[in-house]
């Protein structure tokens, strides 16, 4: 029993997980399914060779760890975790700890606790971010559970993790439950919003007419500035250039079709559950969505084209007005992100910290960049903030009026689809107005047809209104 930690599960992710915290001088157990994947894995490292074990057993993987063991899964979420965890009830004792870093759905880990802890074991869930190069030089994890569990792994985890500037590893304990992976979830329904919002900025540069290399140096551009400086601009600047051998850009032979996971769907169910408003996190789903029927939307193309006009498509502040459109857009999407949690940590009792939990975005992970130090500071100075927006006032303030201008001239100009730019630009029309007559007007449509019934601004209570007979 010489290994601090295990590991099951030897891809990409695991087996980078795996050489970072040998790497901190931790002796790492190692199994994976196919033994020769854990031998491959030992011959390609020989420098941390002296900090790996690998099993082809997973009786003999037990065996190796201190107790209480310690073991991190690093498999596929879903059937091949819940088969990973029998598995290890099997060779595991009462007070071992079993962790899924997978992209689980909170509800899911609690019911995995619940049943864990009454065969004796003790369970926590924890997302990771950052990646395959994360997991190798430092992500950001997110933990959720019992503390005294999160005590068990705690140095080696926060050894392992990113540090932000200040020297902070990036992870925190999140709370109770499914803390830690709902955490997750809406960093990943961020993460779909923000990769949406810069898709559709290069879009609407090449429908503009911009080459991709002219579309890079913008980007170059609002990224020296530092206000959108982040890990999500850089890969889309390095999209936007990657060619192929025969130099042609990459981008225009890719299939115009995406993928997900699932974890993003879950956040917009989760959010329209609990009643938060989150249109962007919402359209960051639906454009995935609509990505995929693309034989439909060939069919529709054959019978009308909506992109574009006739005229040459004119407007000299077209980069400057959209620089600011996609930061607003980017701030909403945040705010609502931290809605979300908020309003979940008071359904599910979480207690969640959110400064700290937003302060482990910092570094290491797919969210990070510059726009979380004042996130952070927004909430240290003012844990009550009624929305994050109102930490970017001055933001608001100046790009509001260039926003509304081009995502218009956009629309009639060139057609261009800007489902999340707009649905942020909504949210935040909305969130600032502190009447909205259009909620009126439906409150009263329904109290025609169903006798639903209305509130009123100068009285307490429910009312109905007389309607003549309509039908």
């Amino acid at each position: 029993m010489s290994c601090d930690i295990g590991i099951v599960g030897l891809a990409v992710m695991g087996s980078n997980l795996a050489l970072n915290i040998a790497d901190k001088g931790f002796k790492v157990a190692c199994f994976n399914r196919t033994y020769s994947k854990t031998q491959e894995v030992l011959a390609k490292n020989p420098a941390q060779a002296p900090n790996l074990q690998g099993f082809e057993k997973l009786e003999d993987f037990a065996q190796a760890l201190k107790k209480p063991r310690k073991v991190l899964i690093l498999v596929q979420a879903g059937p091949a975790t819940t088969s990973t965890i029998d598995q290890l009830t099997k060779v595991l004792e009462a007070n071992d700890v079993i962790v899924d870093t997978g992209n689980a759905h909170f509800r899911d880990q609690e019911k995995r606790a619940e049943q864990l802890e009454a065969k004796g074991l003790r369970f926590l869930g924890m997302g990771i971010s950052g990646g395959e190069e994360g997991a190798r030089k430092g992500p950001a994890f997110f933990p959720g559970g019992t503390l005294s569990v999160w005590e068990e792994i705690r140095p080696i985890v926060e050894a392992a993790s990113a540090k932000a500037e200040d020297g902070r590893p990036c992870v925190t304990m999140n709370g109770k439950g499914g803390a830690g992976t709902c955490v997750k979830m809406f960093h990943n329904a961020g993460e779909y919003a923000i990769l949406q919002i810069w898709a559709e900025v290069v879009q609407v540069l090449l429908d503009a007419g911009m080459s991709n290399s002219a579309i890079g140096d913008s980007l170059s551009a609002w990224k020296s500035k530092g206000f959108l400086d982040s890990y999500m601009l850089d890969i889309t600047i390095e999209v936007v250039r990657a060619r192929e051998k025969d130099g042609a850009y990459l981008m225009s032979k890719v299939r115009d079709a995406i993928g997900s996971k699932g974890t993003g769907l879950w956040s917009a169910q989760e959010a329209l559950e609990a009643g938060v408003p989150a249109p962007s996190l919402n359209m960051a789903v639906i454009s995935r969505q609509m990505s995929m029927f693309k034989e439909e939307r060939g069919l529709n193309g054959a019978v009308l084209m909506t992109k574009g006009t006739a005229k040459p498509f004119e407007y000299p502040s077209l980069v400057d007005d959209l620089y600011h459109a996609t930061a607003l857009a980017i701030i909403a999407s945040y705010a609502q992100m931290f809605q979300c949690l908020r309003e979940l940590d008071k359904v599910f009792k979480f207690g969640l910290n959110l400064p700290a939990t937003i302060a482990t975005f910092r570094a290491g992970c797919i969210l990070k960049g510059y726009l979380l130090k004042p996130m952070t500071i927004a909430f240290e100075k003012n844990p009550n903030l009624s929305n994050l927006m109102c930490a970017f006032k001055d933001e608001i303030t100046e790009g509001l009026g260039p926003t509304r201008s081009v995502v218009g001239a956009i629309t009639a100009g060139l057609g261009t689809p800007l489902p999340v730019i707009t649905a942020s630009l909504s949210y935040i029309n909305a969130m600032f107005q502190p009447t909205l007559p259009y909620a009126q007007v439906v409150q009263l449509q329904r109290d025609v047809f169903g006798r639903h019934g209305f509130g009123r601004l100068d009285a307490e209570g429910q009312f109905n209104h007389d309607w003549p007979a309509m039908q």
